[in-house]
């Protein structure tokens, strides 16, 4: 039995800084987060389910604290103890918001599933903001978890049911932990959520066929984040992947991939088709945010497309393959020198502070370039451009992002003497398979990777470097 939604969760204020806090979580961390795009999600759903779920008012409180503090540069934010001065408020809000998961008001055994899932949300937000990337990637990870034992009536398998409603739908929270879910494969290697395929009504272009015609721009990046997770799970999945990291594949595996291979270059192909007949359709009446978020969606397109344009076989066993797509690299690198100009010229606030956002867009291909590209001209392009651009993009951060690159280039080019072009470095001294952590606390970056022992070996080993600053 349904019962009615719960009394609003914020009627009362326990102190004028709780209702500050809250203030401006409505009116700068709701308008910052979700970036480039309008999202229903934090401008209509997050506000509605804050309402009613004291566990979610408090999370948005200690969010908007850090927030707040974050884009004065305040960097006391890192610390985790429990003087005010140096972030206490934020973490008893953030505490508070855990108690009322763990016993919500109204009798209820457990938190509905979706304020389960809001929560793990902003718990990520809150402690990439801190510096605990670790925490943060795992609160992600919980939330692809419980999304993946829900069933087509929108039953957790073990979880008793709630006895309100939803207030985000589910097939909401299938878009934006599959988004962050990105993140965290790209940044630890794990394997992608599973997506609804049939289940649940799921929104325009979150599905596995690509749509003839794109009628918005979130059309398009769902159809663009969901053809990527199919082909990070085929990826992953692939029967022979263990003969082709080792170099034992058969032609026949080499057959089977390149039969994977040549169906996602098509399906990249026809989404970049339909996306451009959408601009050239749309392009004239578009504000300058959905510019710049068409400029997004057209980089990430590229980036995919180029992914499927390489010979991944030939990678694993010989880096220099990437020098292949030099030109790709530059017009990555000039598309987001667009979009950062672009938006500080809308807002002007953006020269002196950093920004965060929850999803990504110009960071990730920025790292893309400063550890595949080894033109030695685009790499310290792009470092530069982390470096001069201040943002958080869910649990990238462009400062530590042009740190860790800045180290992979430092590795691959120490001993060489000046290195003029990509070719000046052999493929003996070029890293792949690379996976970055940070200790902000301690000052010290960790990457895992591989790389040739030395010019005469022919199997490349698994290597962790620590660097400090």
């Amino acid at each position: 039995m349904i019962r009615k939604a719960s009394s609003p969760a914020f009627e009362i204020f326990e102190d004028d800084v709780e209702r500050r806090s809250f203030a401006f979580f409505k009116d700068r961390t709701l308008a910052e987060i979700s970036g480039y795009f309008p999202s229903d999600f934090w401008e209509r759903l997050v506000p509605l389910a804050t309402f009613h779920e004291p566990a979610l008012k408090h999370a948005s409180v200690a969010l908007a604290s850090l927030h707040e503090r974050f884009e004065k540069g305040d960097r006391s934010i890192l610390k985790s103890n429990k003087d005010i001065a140096e972030g206490g408020f934020a973490l008893q809000q953030y505490n508070k918001a855990i108690r009322y998961l763990i016993n919500p008001p109204g009798g209820d055994k457990g938190p509905a599933l979706d304020t389960s899932l809001v929560a793990c949300v902003l718990f990520a937000c809150f402690e990439t903001l801190r510096g605990h990337h670790g925490s943060a990637l795992s609160h992600i990870r919980s939330g692809t978890q419980i999304l993946n034992q829900v069933d087509e009536e929108g039953r957790e398998h073990g979880r008793e049911e709630s006895s309100r409603q939803l207030c985000v739908p589910l097939e909401t929270l299938d878009v934006v932990f599959s988004r962050l879910d990105q993140q965290v494969v790209q940044l630890s290697g794990a394997r992608p959520m599973s997506l609804p395929k049939t289940k649940r009504n799921a929104h325009p272009g979150f599905c596995p066929d690509i749509p003839a015609a794109f009628h918005s721009l979130e059309e398009a990046r769902n159809c663009l984040d969901y053809q990527w997770n199919l082909c990070a799970r085929s990826a992953v999945d692939f029967p022979y992947r263990k003969h082709m990291m080792e170099g034992t594949e058969s032609q026949e595996h080499r057959d089977v991939f390149d039969v994977g291979r040549t169906h996602f270059q098509a399906v990249y192909n026809t989404w970049m088709t339909v996306f451009q007949n959408f601009l050239e359709r749309n392009v004239a009446t578009m504000n300058s945010k959905s510019l710049q978020g068409a400029m997004v969606l057209k980089m990430q397109g590229q980036l995919a497309a180029m992914y499927q344009e390489m010979d991944t076989l030939q990678l694993l066993h010989d880096e220099t393959g990437w020098d292949e797509v030099i030109p790709m690299f530059d017009n990555l690198v000039d598309l987001v020198a667009a979009i950062i100009d672009s938006q500080k010229a809308t807002d002007e606030k953006l020269l002196h502070k950093p920004t965060f956002q929850l999803d990504q867009s110009t960071i990730s291909p920025l790292f893309t370039v400063g550890h595949k590209c080894r033109d030695p001209v685009l790499r310290r392009k792009a470092i530069s451009m982390l470096y001069s651009a201040p943002r958080q993009e869910g649990v990238w951060d462009s400062i530590l992002t042009a740190r860790a690159c800045e180290r992979i280039m430092d590795l691959e080019e120490e001993g060489l003497g000046e290195v003029k072009c990509a070719a000046d470095i052999p493929d003996w001294r070029r890293i792949s398979d690379i996976e970055v952590s940070f200790d902000l606390q301690a000052r010290r970056g960790e990457i895992k990777m591989s790389r040739l022992r030395s010019r005469h070996s022919n199997v490349r080993e698994p290597v962790t470097d620590v660097f400090e600053w």
